[in-house]
């Protein structure tokens, strides 16, 4: 990716040489192609401009030129000899030309090798920096070379259908001359891989045009919106225009994909109008209203409302119909709605983009929508806007920025994001001596924190866990928002208190400052249930197995408990820290073993009893914990008793089961395992009015 940035700025360098002399094209579509690989072998960017399409690639001249300048000012390319330490070696390379149409052909590569090597110690420094860091988290050499392979049938892929697609460019002839079209290959790559339709060669003329530029972009939004490539290529100018209408088949199939029989409609659209210093003007709209219904691949048809109030697109969707018949406007207005909105924040803002505009050109007769020229406007107004900060972040290397201050364990630290929206602070940690992380936003901000950490060898961990560090030394702590934009954060750090814990024994301890931890570590058995007993339920508990894994925690039916299942014996951790409010104090807590079932009082699991008359009734209550299973036998102790098992919910008093199949003299035995830990009551009666004693007894299965 750091080469690909490196690239665009070199090319820049020299393009104004690039496309104004001009090379008068090649005599043939390979030629044009071996045009195209020998300047990325010489490292010419010259030659390779010339080897393009001239009317696209002065298109985009100015933004070549910017984009260089820009990424030497921010240290992403060396000031001259942009190119050097970027080596291309090509070898057996082959060609097969297929004509698409008057003046278009494609040019596919079918064998061959490109040997790609870059000396990181003649790059920008922070591309360099960039190399060195993905150098690392790949496991090779930061300070050696990055040597690559790539062959041609690395290059193929795969359509729709399966079938294999051979890289190629397409080249077009202009001025008598054969030229590599960087747009025209797009659009032939969708058509193969996706199978859609080929092609028209030559392209249809555009057409009239609109009448005056808003009328253009008005056109232009309907005919994209209704599907219609040839409407919509006749309101492209330039040679994105001619591409659209080349490939109006194509694009029609590929909105048919997204949803068919689509329509647009524009209620509303306010525009401001201005001329533009490169000829044509400049359409910003500053207000839209309208709607697109299409019907989706389940066969619903759908509406889209869309609207736009000059810094917000707002979009909600809703369904038209039910069980196929035509929806009634209250049913429409029930309907399920679906709502999505994207806004010019202060993010979008920064880097120069703050308006939805179009370039609108005269061409042929007629007003038209240059996408080519619309590229170069916005690249315009963002490549001046971009800093090192913000290409780290896209680059996913924001700890590569520099560090703008540091944070001790222990303490608050009030923090500056900067322009692309995070921090790079250092920390100094001791190997063995846990800590946590934590951040956050001023009241005022809507936005979300993200932070992590990276080691002294590179290595990334997150933050917000707990940190318990390997190895001694200086960390880097990364802190930032969603947006971006620039921003104040309080960081907090807080070392971890350790400390011991005996079930049944309460233990107290208290959290000085939020995001404080204290962890208690306790001895507990395998496949047992334990109660979390606190008298402080606004902090966060937690239980950790030996392998480091949380416990799941069941909130139990009295406050300050909550119960838990280890899956192996040995040492566990009971963490207590501040919630998400950040609350601190003093508390006390506990960890008391929970037997898998109690029977009565729970002093014995055994109980005896006596039918002393027809129609008596013995009761005892048996709780068991969800997940076990316990068998309870009810046995006559005398040999004329039929002893009557019968099992009620002893909140509703309600029967749930009875058993009596035992007989005079003997018993009967019932099974309990509910999923959730559950109380029953247990009746014992008497069968045809027998009276006697008995004996019942539980028993742990599972």
């Amino acid at each position: 990716m750091a080469v690909g940035v490196l690239a665009v700025g070199a090319v820049g360098v020299l393009v104004v040489r690039a496309v104004t002399g001009g090379s008068g094209g090649a005599s043939s579509p390979e030629a044009a192609v071996e045009d195209l690989a020998a300047a990325l072998e010489e490292e010419d960017p010259v030659a390779a401009l010339a080897a393009m399409d001239p009317d696209e690639v002065e298109a985009l001249g100015d933004v070549y030129e910017q984009a260089a300048a820009r990424a030497a000012a921010i240290g992403f390319a060396p000031g001259e000899a942009t190119l050097a330490g970027v080596d291309v070696a090509l070898s057996g390379v082959t060609y097969d030309v297929e004509e698409l149409g008057d003046g278009v052909a494609r040019v596919t590569i079918t064998d061959g090798e490109a040997d790609l090597t870059v000396d990181g110690g003649t790059l920008g420094d922070r591309t360099e920096a960039v190399l060195e860091r993905q150098a690392e988290a790949d496991g090779g050499d930061p300070d050696g070379d990055r040597d690559g392979e790539l062959e041609a049938e690395d290059l193929v892929v795969t359509d729709d259908d399966g079938d294999e697609v051979e890289p190629f460019v397409v080249t077009v002839e202009r001025g008598g001359g054969w030229y590599v079209s960087p747009l025209h290959t797009a659009a032939q790559y969708a058509v193969d891989a996706l199978g859609l339709d080929a092609p028209t060669f030559p392209a249809p003329d555009g057409g009239e045009g609109a009448a005056d530029p808003e009328a253009a972009v008005m056109d232009l939004l309907v005919a994209a919106g209704d599907g219609d490539g040839e409407a919509t290529g006749e309101l492209a100018a330039g040679a994105g225009g001619e591409a659209v209408r080349a490939y109006a088949g194509a694009l029609e199939g590929l909105v048919g994909r997204l949803g068919e029989d689509t329509s647009a409609e524009v209620d509303v659209l306010e525009t401001e109008v201005a001329e533009r210093d490169g000829g044509g003007r400049r359409v910003t709209i500053t207000r839209l209203e309208g709607t697109l219904t299409y019907t989706d691949d389940d066969g619903e048809e759908r509406r889209a409302d869309v609207s736009w109030d000059g810094t917000c697109l707002d979009v909600e969707t809703r369904s038209l119909q039910g069980d196929g018949e035509a929806m009634t406007d209250d049913e429409e207005d029930a309907a399920t709605v679906a709502t999505s909105d994207l806004c010019l924040t202060e993010g979008w803002e920064r880097i120069g983009i703050d308006s939805l505009s179009v370039v609108v050109v005269e061409e042929d007769g007629g007003w038209r929508v240059d996408p080519l020229a619309t590229l170069t406007d916005y690249a315009d107004d963002v490549v001046p806007e971009v800093d090192g900060a913000t290409v780290l972040r896209l680059l996913d290397v924001p700890e590569l920025a520099e560090p703008t201050g540091s944070v001790a364990v222990g303490s608050p630290t009030d923090v500056e994001l900067n322009d692309a929206g995070y921090a790079v602070l250092t920390l100094e940690a001791t190997a063995g001596e846990a800590f946590t992380v934590s951040a956050e936003l001023p009241d005022d901000v809507d936005d979300e924190l993200q932070a992590f950490l990276v080691a002294p060898d590179g290595s990334a961990l997150s933050a917000f866990d707990l940190v318990d560090p390997e190895e001694s030394g200086e960390y880097l702590l990364v802190v930032g928002k969603d947006g971006f934009s620039a921003g104040t954060a309080t960081v907090r750090t807080s070392r971890l208190v350790r400390r011991d814990l005996t079930v049944g024994e309460a233990a107290s301890g208290g959290l000085g400052q939020p995001g404080d931890v204290v962890e208690y570590a306790v001895d507990l058995e395998a496949d047992a249930t334990y109660r979390l007993v606190y008298n402080q339920p606004d902090l966060l508990y937690s239980v950790v197995d030996p392998d480091g894994l949380s416990l799941e925690l069941t909130e139990g039916d009295e406050d300050g408990t909550a119960t838990f299942t280890t899956d192996e014996a040995g040492t566990h951790a009971v963490r207590v820290e501040s919630g998400s409010d950040a609350t601190t104090g003093a508390f006390r807590v506990n960890v008391v073993e929970v037997p898998p079932f109690v029977l009565g009082n729970g002093t014995s699991a055994e109980a005896s009893g006596e039918v002393l008359a027809p129609g008596d009734s013995q009761f005892i209550d048996l709780t068991v914990q969800g997940g076990r299973e316990v068998l309870v036998d009810v046995v006559a102790d005398a040999p004329a008793f039929d002893p009557v098992f019968i099992v009620k919910d002893p909140a509703t008093d309600t029967e749930l089961r009875r058993f009596n199949s035992g007989g005079p003299g003997a018993g009967e035995s019932v099974s309990f395992a509910p999923e959730e830990t559950t109380t029953y009551r247990i009746e014992v009666q008497g069968s045809a009015s027998t009276v006697g004693p008995f004996t019942l007894t539980a028993e742990l299965v599972a």
